[in-house]
Formats: structure tokens, sequence, C-alpha cells
């Protein structure tokens, strides 16, 4: 009798399962997203038609670039100017509307992951955004974008260059001049090759993996262990995430606390110096062909970063 109830029971089971998981996959969140912004389009247009329009993964596909991205099936609006009022996930992309800069970079050419990295196959938040922990590079978003503009425009890191669209980026750029890092840190887009400290010059490209397995994020206050939160939280106080182990039992094991020095630094200023050394990115890593870089660069500016 046991046998015949528990067999019922797991069959029920199975069933229940099998409904959830077809359910799941015949209502993924991305049709939902869509069809309410087909909802929206249809009363700015003033055609109740677009209200019933089919739903489809929309993708954008740049084989120079080698990206897939999906994201426009769930921001739908995003190079729509008459969305930008509209909440997440409708809203138009900033600086797109009223001939914004956004809109000298084409969807269609440049997609979003080559700026906002992440993963652009994805079709559900869960997987997209927030800290998705399989994931080489995090979705960039607020100030960390500007980490990005670097891939292609070098002449950022001009003393004479200041783009109001990456204040903080153009704050960290500044701050690295006034604190003498490069007295330190080798950063080749700066000409410095100091040897007192890491080199800087391609921090931006590396993994979070590759960045996870030399840096010590036991005396990380968050709970986020990411490239960034390491950097902003050692730029606010240096020693107490590298104190060293002076005091190690073996003196094989004995290291010295970071010569850094704690500038006292606002929260502002740690996260404007975190997203200049983000920004500091390898050219053969990231591999941007040469027709995506502005013509204002040189040969010789372009060559010195490879």
């Amino acid at each position: 009798m046991f046998r015949h109830f528990f067999f019922a029971f797991t069959s029920v089971a199975v069933f229940v399962q099998v409904g959830i998981f077809a359910y799941r996959d015949a209502n993924p969140e991305w049709k939902n997203y869509q069809k309410v912004y087909y909802q929206k389009l249809a009363e700015k247009l003033g055609d109740p038609a677009l209200a019933h329009s089919s739903l489809s993964v929309k993708q954008v596909w740049d084989k120079d670039l080698n990206r897939i991205d999906r994201c426009t099936t769930c921001h739908a609006g995003i190079d729509n100017p008459k969305f930008e009022n509209e909440p997440q996930p409708y809203k138009s992309h900033p600086s797109f509307a009223k001939s914004g800069y956004i809109s000298k970079h084409p969807f269609e050419k440049f997609g979003c992951t080559v700026c906002h990295e992440g993963d652009g196959q994805a079709l559900t938040v869960e997987k997209t955004h927030g800290v998705v922990h399989h994931l080489d590079r995090q979705l960039l978003t607020g100030p960390y974008v500007q980490t990005a503009c670097t891939k292609c425009h070098y002449e950022l890191y001009s003393p004479d260059v200041y783009w109001p669209e990456t204040k903080e980026l153009m704050q960290g750029k500044q701050l690295v001049s006034e604190l003498g890092c490069g007295a330190c840190h080798a950063i080749k887009q700066l000409g410095t090759n100091a040897t007192l400290a890491p080199e800087l010059s391609s921090m931006g490209s590396k993994t979070e993996l590759a960045f996870y397995l030399v840096h010590d994020f036991s005396r990380v206050e968050s709970k986020d262990h990411l490239t960034r939160v390491w950097e902003y939280e050692h730029f606010k106080d240096p020693k107490k995430i590298v104190p060293g182990t002076p005091d190690a039992p073996n003196p094989k094991d004995r290291t010295p606390p970071t010569i850094m020095p704690n500038w006292g630094l606002s929260d502002d200023e740690a996260r404007a110096l975190t997203v200049f050394v983000m920004s500091l990115r390898d050219s053969k890593v990231e591999r941007i062909p040469r027709g995506y870089l502005p013509k204002l660069i040189s040969h010789e500016d372009y060559s010195q970063y490879r």
C-alpha cells in the first residue's frame, strides 16, 4: 500500500514540476515587459493595433565586435525619444533624445554590452542585473559605465580634455594628478613607469576571477566581492584592506602593509578614483576594431596602448 501511495505522490509531484517548467517556458518575464511596452507605444502613437504586436526576442548581433545583445528585448524603448520619461525598462537611454551623445552611438552598431558589459544574451532580470557571480565582466551602471568610454576614447586621458558626460572619470583623472599616483604606479595612459606599486595600466580589462585570485577580500565590508568594491574600500582605507602580515609565525609568510597613504578621501572622491582605475584598459584584451575609434585619434596614440 505504501509503495502505491509513494508512486502516486511522486507522479503528481513530477507532473506539477513539468507543468511549472512548461508555464515558465511559455510565459518568460520578458514577454510581460514587451507587452507593456507595446501598450504604452499604442497610447503614445494613438494606434490601438500596436498593443497587439507579436512578441519576440530582439537581438543585435555585431560581427565586428563579436557581440550578441538581447537587452532590447526588455529595454524596447531604448532608442525611442517618446519614452524619455518612462520608468525602466521602458525608458529611452539617457542623453539619447535631443541629439545627445548617445544618439551618436547607434545601437545596431555598438549594441549594449560594449559599454555596459554584463551578459548580453541573458533574458531574465536575475541573470542580467545586480551581481551575477558567474560573469567575467559584471554589469556596469551609474558612474561605472564611464569606465568603458576609454575603450575607444583614449583622448580622455589627456589633461587638456574634459567631458561633462564623464564627470566621475574626469574627477578621478584630476585626483590622480593631484595625489601623484604616478610616482608609485605605472600608468601607461598617463606616461608613468614607476615600479614601487602594482601597475594599473590594464586594471579595467581584468576579469573578476583574475582580480579575486590575487586580492584578499577578507577585510572588505561589502558582501559583493567585486573589483570595483575592493578598489573603492582600498581607496577609503588602504591599510585596513591591505594590512600585511608582519606578525605571521613563519618569517616567510610575513609581508609589510601597503605603502599607499590614506588620503582621507570622501566617498565621491574614492568613487571617482575607482572609476578612473577601472577605465584603464588593455586594447589587446578589449579588441575594439579601428573603425570604432574616433577619427581624432592618431595612429601613434592608438599604438602606444597596444
